[in-house]
């Protein structure tokens, strides 16, 4: 009786798997954090690979394909370029946050000061930091974590090993298309705190026209990081809603991707 009953190709259907799964966690908000060790995020991938093997084993994949070398290469280019394009959509919001702590910041005059993102391992300014984590914390609470364990699973339904087509124009514009949104999502996170910082900024131009003996520039920079910050607490609540609605919007996007790389 053999301890281990797989086969050579179904040892190579498990790597197949292991390639898109490691791939998209790369990329995914919260699992692909740099502040979460390599070592975790490959045992994770591990585990769902584990995990998922058998059911991805019975979505009737053909299982007698004689593998080359060659062929072998060709699937795990192909896995690999599914787990990007997963992770890839899955990110995006996460990028539009930072982009509009970005613009916060550059209105505040914080936008020369950078720290270090956890999540990225990139600079980032100090107020898109606090965007991404809050974000995060929402995302969590939002169970959007459990999604993205769903979409990973649902990927193989949908897009089979050995299934996927990347040849469709609908998929390019559905990228395209989530790209551009990238800015638009921007522009509704940090409308209410920027629109707040010019409001200031033309009332401080008013005081500066009609009392020309006060220092705009001495006053004016504490008052616009107060009212920045200030403004940035308020308008959380209305932000979180936003970010609830763009996440079931993510969740759209994301199905619609798999659906067109069937």
């Amino acid at each position: 009786m053999e301890l281990i009953p797989f086969n050579v190709d179904q040892v190579i259907f498990f790597l197949l798997i292991f390639v898109r799964i490691s791939t998209i966690i790369a990329l995914l908000p919260v699992f692909g954090s740099w502040s979460i060790p390599f070592q975790l995020k490959i045992g994770l991938s591990l585990l769902l690979a584990v995990i998922l093997f058998g059911s991805v084993m019975s979505t009737g994949i053909d299982t007698t394909i004689p593998f080359s070398p060659g062929l072998f290469i060709m699937l795990i280019i192909k896995e690999v370029m599914v787990g990007l394009a997963i992770g890839f959509v899955s990110s995006m919001l996460f990028t539009a946050v930072q982009f509009a702590g970005l613009l916060i910041d550059t209105e505040m005059g914080f936008g020369f000061v950078e720290m270090a993102n956890p999540f990225t391992d990139e600079p980032v300014t100090v107020l898109g930091q606090f965007q991404v984590i809050i974000f995060t914390i929402l995302f969590l609470l939002f169970n959007g974590h459990y999604f993205l364990v769903l979409a990973i699973q649902k990927s193989f339904e949908l897009v089979p090993l050995m299934g996927v087509n990347f040849s469709g124009d609908k998929m390019t514009m559905h990228i395209i298309t989530m790209i551009s949104n990238i800015f638009i999502l921007a522009l509704k996170f940090s409308a209410p705190v920027y629109v707040t910082l010019f409001l200031t900024e033309l009332a401080l131009g008013v005081v500066a026209r009609t009392v020309p003996q006060i220092n705009i520039f001495f006053v004016g920079m504490p008052l616009k990081i107060i009212v920045g910050l200030g403004a940035t607490i308020l308008a959380l609540p209305m932000l979180s809603v936003l970010f609830r609605k763009t996440v079931e919007l993510l969740i759209q996007d994301i199905w619609r991707l798999l659906y067109l790389m069937a």
